[in-house]
């Protein structure tokens, strides 16, 4: 929104917000995932992906060190990464993004100088008119960045010391890259091609069940679809107002989300989330299913034809006191009815679930590192792992290998560090896989790697780590 301190307030914020640690906002679904036959595990380190293929004793060899995110291919012999690495001018900018959104940028970046020179200094008639011809403010940093390259002086006369003052913050502009690799022998990643590359920042990518698609969604929300084809490039929003962790069906190419839309009641605007599906063949067309509570980001599709989402709820006890929870909720797309499977205790994650190969159990995760496992059938929860309330943080998103085994971090690992721990649900027994990993490996997955400070005590105890493998 462009006002009177729009470039100083709003749009410096935006500015901000592309120039911050590479790895933030990772999607922990996302940092580690078994191929859809159980057989291998990739993960997301602090210096790239790697893959086992022997059930996540040993890993193979990195690449992508700035990735992001990894997602297999349905056929378990690819996968897709998505990378994010900085760009120092525009001529860099240029050169490694599609086309298509090269041009986009330049024709934002002329259509906001032109009504910055026509507003005679009131940022207000020049942000109504930008609205009013629909400006394409995904593009607003961008365009600025490329206003700093070609237009600085001319930039500096309209907005004054303010532009200057923004220098130090749009100085850098990441690239993300969409590519396919081969999975071969002993976990080695081979690079395939390019899908594409943009200067969007990606929440999500999965890829589709006829191994013809990804599916991603940018942080603003929108919903966008790529081909795995080596000959097609780029990629096209089918969507905006998407919450970050869509899913496809089981079996077609139809994408299932949450969808943010603003109903007016009187003079007042409400942001509500309906629950959606979108055919990637025919992406124009949005079919609405459910309403759903607001606030939630996760869809899961499950092989029964069920759809399985988080909302929020008021729980009215025996005493007549109330309080606010979040359930999981199963809805059928056969009746399109939704019903209540299980209400969150406390501390409970339920955002982030996952369900099973077979659709038949779903993991939740609680701040204290327990771990439950809840029947779809009954909704009756299983603890398959206990938490400490000493060590409330950061929530690691329990992943199925199939339908009987499931990892999870175990936490007070007795070096101090985390443990990729496997539970099997049929002996009832853990096993640390994790232990001959590296350890960029094991920080990257459990605490999110580089965008967390080093501090001095993590620091030695790497270094001791480090030292006893090299002996």
């Amino acid at each position: 929104m462009l006002c009177k301190s729009a470039v100083s307030g709003a749009v410096k914020g935006s500015v901000v917000a592309c120039t911050i640690t590479l790895l933030s906002g990772c999607v922990a679904e996302q940092r580690l995932t078994w191929s859809p036959d159980g057989k291998k595990l990739a993960l997301v380190g602090s210096d790239g992906v790697r893959v086992s293929t022997d059930g996540g004793l040993h890993l193979g060899e990195p690449v992508e060190e700035d990735a992001q995110l990894v997602s297999w291919f349905p056929d378990s012999k690819r996968v897709v990464v998505v990378s994010k690495s900085g760009c120092e001018s525009w001529a860099d900018l240029e050169n490694q993004v599609d086309k298509a959104e090269v041009d986009g940028i330049k024709a934002s970046a002329d259509q906001f100088l032109k009504q910055l020179e026509s507003c005679n200094g009131d940022f207000a008639v020049c942000r109504d008119a930008l609205l009013k011809e629909g400006f394409n403010a995904n593009y607003l940093a961008q365009a600025l960045y490329y206003l700093r390259a070609t237009a600085p002086d001319k930039m500096s006369k309209l907005v004054g010391r303010e532009w200057a003052a923004m220098k130090l913050n749009d100085s850098m502009i990441p690239i993300s890259s969409i590519k396919v690799f081969d999975v071969e022998a002993k976990g080695s990643l081979h690079a395939r091609h390019t899908v594409a590359r943009s200067t969007d920042d990606f929440e999500s990518a999965k890829v589709s069940p006829s191994n013809e698609f990804v599916c991603l969604v940018d942080n603003d929300g929108n919903l966008q679809l790529a081909s795995t084809d080596s000959h097609e490039k780029g990629f096209r929003e089918i969507a905006s107002g998407f919450a970050k962790l869509p899913d496809w069906d089981v079996d077609t190419d139809v994408i299932y989300g949450l969808h943010t839309i603003t109903k007016k009641i009187k003079a007042s605007e409400l942001k509500l989330q309906e629950l959606v599906s979108i055919d990637a063949r025919k992406p124009k067309s949005m079919k609405h299913l459910a309403d759903v509570s607001s606030g939630h980001e996760k869809v899961r599709a499950t092989v029964a034809g069920n759809l399985l989402f988080v909302s929020d709820a008021t729980i009215r006890s025996k005493n007549g006191k109330t309080r606010n929870v979040e359930t999981l909720n199963l809805f059928a797309l056969s009746s399109g009815k939704a019903r209540r499977i299980y209400l969150s205790a406390k501390g409970d994650r339920l955002e982030n679930f996952e369900v099973s190969p077979d659709g038949k159990n779903v993991s939740v995760p609680n701040a204290t590192g327990a771990v439950k496992v809840i029947a779809l059938r009954d909704g009756k929860a299983r603890l398959i792992a206990s938490g400490n309330s000493k060590n409330e943080g950061d929530v690691f998103t329990p992943v199925w290998k199939n339908n009987e085994e499931i990892c999870f971090e175990k936490v007070m690992a007795p070096d101090g560090h985390g443990q990729v721990a496997l539970f099997s649900l049929h002996s009832g027994t853990t096993k640390n896989i994790s232990s001959d990993w590296p350890i960029n490996a094991v920080s990257g997955v459990l605490t999110g790697g580089a965008d967390k400070p080093l501090t001095f005590e993590k620091m030695i105890d790497q270094l001791k780590e480090r030292k006893k493998r090299l002996h």
